[in-house]
């Protein structure tokens, strides 16, 4: 029985490739019918299968099975030192943001206080120009400085011939593939979002890196030390959904759905909850043209409160935005969009209608160009003037937004003045800018032809065929 492990970490994860019909789940259960010698193995985190037991129940068989793995590595100061060593031999615009300002105004930045950035910057420049360190020192030294195995029961009981680690960027991913790796078992590797290949080094490299466009190929090529044939390009595999016209609902069956008249159209904002404190002052101006009547009559505003896993990034939304809630021109849309398959369709379609996008710089964004919806960013602090480490302007340093930025699929606003000239220009006619969004459809999106989840399907399913078993190491 030819076994392959598939993870199942995050939502992110769930989103891409197993909740939408005709997902790569769902392909590669059709293919284990023809593939009579073949079983997939799919892992979740201790707890998880509880979560996702509605999902997964109902397609259990010997040849799809589900385990829970608890990877919970003690931490002690030298895997601390490590980690940090190994993690910055990248420094990007995108870990200058993380490491020395932080995403959140009331958080401290991530990985330690912000004043040992000289020493980041000097691991990167030296150490890590070297793909001798990246690719043999550091896959050499990773598993015996973490030395926990919590896969390696499985190993022994389904001698894998391949393991898909769908979230390489997760611990419980580089756990995996530090297993397959003591035991000569190939891998597949891919990253839940296209932010993941610029953060941080990622200490292990799997034998085959599947990459959302031409763009994340050349990052993984730089940053993560992968060669060029190691890179395969497939596209988004949840696009696949979001361009699949059996999904798309009419205009008029959304605007009732939202409440809204049937000659109304609508601005959606998708909040950066505590990244962006001052999104209510924008809103309030945005609230008083549309009252003023200068975009026009039947314009409304949906509010898309972050929705987020901390309870305290909802609280903070929930205060910041409720003072809009007896507005009669606004309907807050609060269903998690990648729950269930009828609140996808739903969120999707309410920003497939939309006449404008509006969010801080978040994959958001790319949804919206494939839906060619008009993009609009206020990169400016409401009225206030905060300093750089703290405004939002900082976002447009990370290092995956910014090709998508040069693109000028996005109208970046810089003052309440230009903002509502830009809402006022795209409201009058959304064609503005079309040209820009369909080069992020070609370019940024690689092919939006339907088949990014066959073409990752197919890599996985070709390296199987041609991986050899598990060793009993």
């Amino acid at each position: 029985m030819k076994t392959i492990f598939v993870t199942m970490p995050n939502v992110s994860v769930f989103r891409n490739l197993y909740f939408f019909p005709k997902s790569f789940f769902n392909q590669l259960e059709d293919a284990l019918k023809l593939k009579k010698d073949t079983r997939v193995v799919f892992l979740v985190h201790k707890g998880d299968y509880e979560k996702y037991i509605w999902f997964f129940k109902p397609h259990l068989s010997d040849r799809v099975i589900v385990e829970e793995v608890l990877v919970d590595p003690k931490k002690n100061i030298w895997r601390k030192f490590f980690r940090f060593l190994y993690a910055y031999l990248v420094y990007t615009g995108t870990t200058k943001v993380l490491t020395t300002m932080g995403m959140r105004v009331d958080d401290p930045p991530a990985a330690a206080n912000r004043h040992v950035f000289i020493i980041r910057i000097l691991l990167a420049n030296t150490f890590g120009r070297s793909r001798f360190v990246k690719r043999k020192v550091v896959p050499f030294l990773y598993p015996r400085v973490f030395t926990e195995r919590p896969f390696e029961d499985l190993f022994t009981r389904y001698k894998p011939r391949l393991i898909f680690t769908t979230n390489l960027y997760g611990e419980f991913d580089t756990f995996l593939l530090a297993e397959a790796k003591r035991r000569g078992v190939k891998s597949i590797g891919m990253l839940a979002n296209w932010d993941h290949v610029d953060k941080y080094f990622l200490p292990l490299q799997s034998d085959v890196l599947l990459v959302q466009n031409e763009q994340v190929k050349s990052a993984a090529y730089r940053y993560q030390a992968y060669e060029n044939h190691e890179l395969k390009c497939t596209g988004y595999p949840y696009f696949d959904f979001i361009i699949d016209p059996h999904f798309v609902m009419k205009r008029e069956d959304i605007l009732a759905h939202l409440g809204f008249p049937a000659a109304g159209r609508y601005i959606l904002y998708i909040s950066g909850t505590a990244y962006c404190p001052d999104e209510p002052d924008v809103i309030e101006n945005i609230l008083s043209w549309i009252d003023q009547g200068v975009f026009g009559p039947n314009i409304h505003l949906v509010l898309r409160p972050y929705l987020g896993g901390r309870s305290k990034d909802k609280e903070f939304d929930r205060k910041k935005f409720e003072g809009f809630k007896n507005h009669p021109r606004v309907r807050f849309y609060t269903e998690k969009a990648w729950n269930s398959m009828s609140d996808a369709v739903n969120f999707m379609n309410v920003m497939r209608h939309a006449s404008v996008v509006m969010t801080v710089y978040s994959t958001a964004f790319l949804e919206a160009a494939v839906l060619d919806r008009p993009l609009v960013a206020a990169v400016f602090d409401g009225y206030h003037k905060r300093p750089y480490h703290r405004s939002i302007r900082r976002f447009e340093e990370f290092e995956h937004f910014k090709d998508f930025i040069k693109t000028g699929a996005i109208k970046r606003t810089f003052s309440f003045e230009q903002l509502k000239y830009a809402l006022a220009a795209y409201l009058k006619n959304p064609a503005i800018d079309a040209d820009k969004r369909a080069y992020v459809r070609e370019k940024v999106c690689y092919k939006l032809d339907g088949h990014a989840t066959k073409r990752t399907l197919d890599f996985v399913l070709d390296m199987l065929d041609n991986s050899a078993e598990a060793s009993p190491k």
